[in-house]
């Protein structure tokens, strides 16, 4: 049965497969959450399901299930979720996850595919569901839930299975081998067996779960590696939605479904240390603070560990051909999702002297007018804003930006106030518009590390060069993902394209327009290089599939 499901996905995983060829623009999955395309139904049934998890237990079915736990509060609503989960001991799942692995290992890369290509496809089938664990935990709109959260995290999942699929394909099961030695010719049959190395430890973060999970999880599933699935204690809801559904496809098609197994613990209790360090943690994928990140990669003992954390992500400010249309371009990406996102801008560089414009000249006060005035009509419109901005995932940002804002204003330098915003349909929602701070070099230290949150910082540098050189400095030091230029003469871009290549951080340059400048697509964009401390991993290239398994090799005459 496993194996017909490959039949019947393989249109969607040979067109994953062209698409990561030519890097061109393609989805597997309904990237619109519009009522035109899916009815009036699946929505108001997938908000039924929601509130109907309220004040409930959510079952999952795993082993061990001795206690339960749930900490959650809605960001929309300010009110504890209290859905309570399984919480079983780290010991009992790894126990399970081991037991369920060798019948998957030797069930073959086609019958794996197949069962996680299904995966897949039930998981796109419960977008509507997803979109509302998404809001009410990691805090994201409505529209990004649905999309990001849904359909492009399911592509990224299914990027990275299809590398895994690609990776399993370069040696075949059987091969003859026949040599000559002297008057004798050997004949041999060489047998190629795919090892998993054992189960997996996927952490997920609260701000963007499914994002970089999926990926994780399906690389180690079509490799044939258990998962425990370890999400953040403040967002459970939409990764239990996750392993719910993984482990019902499992057992509808005759797989142990303690493959996927969740793990739940609490603020006070953490258990990220003690999976790291369990013995039969054989795998490591991370997404999360730079702290923790650095302490499991330090702990991680050789095993494979693959991370994504903090970053300082810049806009090195050059040149421009239309100064109202780079303004809006940034303050969209400062807003979106409140600058909760790992490719978020931070620090926007801008020279002293100002910068030559399509209209002429720019002074650094022009600049800046023209970034907080672009954010303040973005925000001016709460319905606009509460599609854009979404609410703040913890009330430690909200204290974060607090207490940055009042250091701002003692010296006189805050732009920008950060106030909440009205949203239409939630008036208790944990809301704040962004924070913009001017600053120069000479308070490097207030911004060279990541500050998490809507707070931005209007650096002011003598040139475009000293800018590029120290915020590359600052990626190669302090971690960043992505980079912003701007600039209308070819010669700089081309310094500024290498300089950040230097830095590991993936650049883009004078973007204006509907796409939002840190948006990052699957098949396409390569999300993470490796290259500087924001993490060790790229979604989704060959070393993210390759190290998950290993191949045992044997050899017996052939017969005759």
């Amino acid at each position: 049965m496993s194996t017909e499901l490959l039949a019947i996905h393989r249109e969607r995983l040979d067109r994953a497969l062209a698409a990561l060829q030519s890097r061109e623009a393609w989805t597997g999955f309904i990237e619109s959450p519009s009522t035109r395309v899916h009815g009036e139904d699946a929505p108001r049934r997938a908000r039924e399901w929601f509130e109907g998890r309220l004040g409930q237990p959510f079952e999952i079915g795993q082993p061990d299930e001795r206690m339960r736990a749930g900490e959650e509060v809605s960001p929309y609503t300010g009110k504890p979720l209290g859905i309570s989960y399984p919480a079983s001991s780290p010991d009992a799942l790894f126990a399970a996850a081991r037991a369920a692995q060798p019948a998957w290992r030797d069930a073959g890369p086609e019958a794996r595919t197949g069962v996680c290509l299904e995966m897949l496809a039930r998981l796109g089938d419960r977008a509507f569901e997803n979109t509302w664990a998404v809001m009410h935990t990691a805090g994201q709109s409505y529209a990004m839930a649905y999309a990001g959260s849904g359909p492009n995290a399911l592509d990224r999942g299914l990027e990275a299975l299809a590398r895994g699929w690609q990776a399993m394909q370069q040696l075949p099961a059987h091969a003859e081998w026949h040599k000559r030695f002297g008057k004798e010719e050997v004949r041999l049959e060489k047998r190629y067996r795919l090892m998993p190395l054992g189960p997996a430890v996927v952490f997920c973060c609260a701000s963007f779960p499914t994002w970089n999970a999926h990926p994780a999880i399906f690389a180690n599933l079509v490799t044939g590696n258990p998962v425990l699935v370890k999400p953040h204690p403040g967002c459970v809801l939409p990764m239990a939605l996750t392993v719910q559904t993984l482990r019902t496809v499992l057992a509808t098609h005759g797989h142990d479904p303690n493959l996927v197994q969740l793990v739940v613990d609490t603020f006070a209790e953490p258990l990220g240390k003690v999976l790291v360090e369990h013995p039969d943690c054989a795998i490591i994928d991370f997404t999360g603070s730079s702290r923790f990140g650095s302490w499991v990669e330090a702990h991680a003992g050789g095993r494979p560990c693959y991370t994504e954390t903090s970053g300082v992500n810049s806009v090195v400010i050059e040149s421009c051909a239309s100064l109202p249309e780079m303004a809006r371009a940034i303050a969209g990406s400062v807003c979106l999702f409140s600058s909760q996102m790992c490719t978020s801008p931070q620090n926007i560089w801008i020279p002293r002297d100002g910068i030559r414009t399509g209209d002429g000249h720019a002074s650094a006060d022009d600049v800046r007018a023209a970034i907080t005035g672009a954010i303040d009509a973005l925000v001016a419109d709460p319905r606009r804003a509460a599609g854009v901005l979404g609410a703040i995932q913890a009330r430690q940002t909200l204290d974060l930006i607090a207490d940055r804002q009042r250091a701002a204003e003692a010296g006189g330098r805050v732009l920008r106030a950060s106030t909440p915003y009205p949203h239409p349909d939630f008036p208790d929602a944990w809301t704040a518009t962004p924070l913009v701070i001017a600053t120069d070099l000479e308070r490097h230290d207030e911004f060279a590390d990541e500050v998490f949150g809507p707070i931005a910082f209007c650096v002011e540098a003598p040139d475009a060069d000293t800018a590029l050189a120290q915020a590359t400095a600052d990626a190669r030091r302090n971690g960043a993902i992505t980079a912003f230029v701007y600039s209308t003469d070819d010669a700089w871009l081309d310094r500024a394209e290498l300089a950040w290549a230097e830095a590991g951080a993936a650049l883009t340059s004078n973007l204006t327009g509907a796409m939002p400048l840190n948006f990052a697509a699957a098949y396409s964009d390569l999300h993470v290089s490796g290259l500087n401390p924001a993490g060790n991993a790229t979604l989704a290239d060959w070393a993210f599939v390759a190290g998950r398994f290993r191949i045992a090799q044997a050899r017996r005459p052939l017969p005759g």
